[in-house]
């Protein structure tokens, strides 16, 4: 038999089979539509909440006199913003693991509000796994543009969503106060050490200049005492001026432990009435059921086609 009087056979038997097995591949379409659209219809109904947040940015002093701080023979910088609220902190802090846990137990009409939203009571020993569904849960992105945060997450129940989200809310920004708090503290004993320093340098450089003066009582101008004398009184100066910036700096750092902060403000809170997410029904039956019924049709030109291709080989044998 020809190259061509076999391909002809052989469109010829693909296009009998497909004949045959249409009744049969339609029935099958329909169904899977059909199942499709009860198991879509018997599910509840999801309900999904966004919430866009925006970092606030604190104002604290910086360092004017970092040059000025090497005269105490130290490195440390003289000012500091400490614990700032940037995009990505905020984002972190979100999905991070002491809030997360401590939203999951959350009341919510009784129970838990883990159960609404992943499924899962809160029990002892079954943290990870339920932080892991948790942060399945919890959608949260970071416009580099904007610098805006948006968090956002779906359960059966648009109550259980509200409460979820404003936990995480209140929760991140109590963490983030926590935090702040902690670091101030650090940073205020820090500036008491430093102030010391200063404090002990000022009066050292104070009592240099006077045992000098009390010593040279007479001096000519531009001799290498007056230049002396000259150089004691910078080195005085500039350790008066390291003190009052560690003083303000100490102020600072004090106001900084006794601030309350925001971590963020919420842009766009949850609307009133939260509409539940369309069921797109009809197109995901219609989808499923034409995507059964061609992967059906493949099956059936493809076992035509190997079928065609050995009765070729056994009639040319």
């Amino acid at each position: 038999m020809s190259g061509r009087a076999e391909q002809s056979f052989e469109v010829r038997a693909v296009l009998a089979a497909i004949a045959r097995r249409s009744p049969l591949l339609l029935l099958i379409a329909l169904l899977t539509a059909g199942v499709t659209a009860v198991v879509i219809a018997l599910t509840p109904r999801k309900y999904e909440g966004t919430v866009v947040l925006v970092p606030v940015q604190g104002t604290h002093p910086s360092a004017t006199l970092a040059g000025a701080a090497s005269l105490l023979g130290g490195s440390l910088e003289l000012g500091t913003t400490g614990f700032e609220a940037t995009r990505d902190v905020v984002a972190y802090l979100l999905r991070a693991r002491t809030v997360l846990l401590a939203v999951a137990q959350k009341p919510y009409q009784g129970k838990p509000v883990a159960v609404y939203l992943v499924q899962r009571e809160p029990t002892v020993g079954d943290e990870e796994l339920l932080l892991r569904d948790l942060r399945r849960a919890l959608r949260v992105t970071v416009s580099k543009e904007t610098g805006f945060v948006t968090m956002s997450a779906k359960a059966a129940d648009s109550g259980a969503v509200r409460t979820f989200l404003g936990a995480v809310t209140d929760e991140t920004q109590r963490l983030f106060a926590q935090v702040a708090r902690s670091q101030a503290s650090e940073l205020l004993r820090a500036q008491e050490r430093r102030l010391d320093s200063a404090s002990a340098e000022l009066k050292r450089s104070e009592d240099r200049l006077l045992q000098f003066d009390e010593g040279n009582r007479q001096l000519t101008p531009r001799s290498r005492l007056s230049l002396e004398r000259a150089r004691l009184e910078r080195q005085m100066s500039d350790a008066g001026r390291v003190y009052e910036q560690v003083v303000t700096d100490r102020q600072s750092a004090i106001a900084r432990e006794l601030e309350e902060a925001p971590a963020i403000a919420v842009v766009e809170p949850l609307p009133t009435v939260m509409p539940p997410k369309p069921r797109q029904l009809l197109f995901r039956s219609v989808l499923l059921g034409v995507s059964v019924g061609l992967l059906g049709l493949l099956v059936v030109v493809i076992r035509e086609l190997l079928r065609s291709s050995a009765v070729l080989e056994a009639s040319g044998a």
